[in-house]
């Protein structure tokens, strides 16, 4: 996706000598995918185009996700899962000073019937840069998510801060996420007054 999107787009691309080795921390972005909505917003199409890497998506929650969110309910009947589709994928490049601000997801229309996860897609020994979380709403204890390549880290982020630190490295950060709305705990029609932008969703 990177491959083929980045030079299409202007955003960044694989250095020519780096054919035999193209891990995503090698992909050379632009500061401006990180925090331009003009790059942000082209990406997300280029996303929403992509039927392979969303097929992928789908698998996982319907294999992996659902099934694990569904085992931590006390509901043995069926619950309704509204997934946010397409997921954000976020590129980080560095070494920069931008950052993630703290925040809460609640300041962006989401509910506190959401669970947010959280993967990384790139190696955080390279990047040395991770999302920090607090332990519960306004606790002020963040740590650093360290969530190894291929794992999933499920929190509430709706109530719960986080936020991204710069990336000091020259390796890129990259990450998905996404939010689930959980059965009745989630009203799909609700909407925060004066929001313009909202995640699409699939159930």
């Amino acid at each position: 996706l990177a491959l083929e999107a980045g030079p299409s787009i202007g955003f960044g691309a694989f250095d020519p000598g780096e054919d035999t080795a193209r891990t995503l921390e090698l992909f050379r972005a632009k500061e401006a995918v990180f925090s331009s909505f003009k790059y942000e917003k082209r990406w997300r199409q280029c996303i929403l185009e992509s039927t392979e890497f969303l097929a992928c998506y789908v698998r996982l929650l319907e294999e992996v996700v659902c099934p694990h969110l569904k085992s931590k309910l006390d509901s043995s009947g069926p619950v309704t899962f509204h997934c946010q589709y397409p997921p954000t994928l976020r590129l980080q490049p560095g070494p920069g000073e931008k950052e993630r601000r703290l925040h809460r997801d609640a300041e962006f229309g989401h509910q506190a019937g959401e669970v947010n996860f959280w993967m990384p897609l790139t190696d955080y020994k390279q990047t040395k840069t991770t999302l920090w979380v607090e332990s519960q709403p306004n606790a002020g204890d963040f740590h650093p998510l360290d969530v190894d390549v291929g794992a999933i880290a499920m929190f509430h982020g709706t109530l719960v801060r986080h936020y991204a630190p710069p990336n000091p490295t020259s390796f890129l950060r990259v990450s998905m996420d996404f939010r689930i709305g959980v059965g009745r705990f989630f009203d799909p029609n609700w909407k925060l007054e004066g929001l313009q932008h909202y995640h699409g969703r699939r159930d």
